[in-house]
């Protein structure tokens, strides 16, 4: 596939996520609506992360350092839910 083919793909997938959060900003589920926003944002990210920042094809450090950020993301996002 070509290298334009690919980013036309990914645009797609990432418009198609944007549709969902449109989506569900309209579907009242309560507190499960922030629940799946922050599900399809990760979705958005963990795209973005391994096809636009090569997280796929390098070491494994730098892969660590994404894991070790996003479960920082998800304690403080955890507590503020909490809180």
């Amino acid at each position: 596939m070509s290298e334009t083919g690919k980013l036309f793909m990914i645009y797609g997938a990432l418009m198609a996520l944007l549709g969902l959060t449109v989506g569900f900003s309209f579907v009242e589920l309560g507190v499960f609506n922030a629940v799946l926003n922050i599900v399809i944002a990760a979705g958005k990210a963990t795209l973005i992360a391994t096809l636009f920042m090569h997280l796929s094809s390098h070491g494994m450090l730098p892969r660590l350092a994404v894991a070790a950020t996003g479960l920082w993301l998800a304690i403080l996002f955890g507590l503020t839910l909490i809180a």
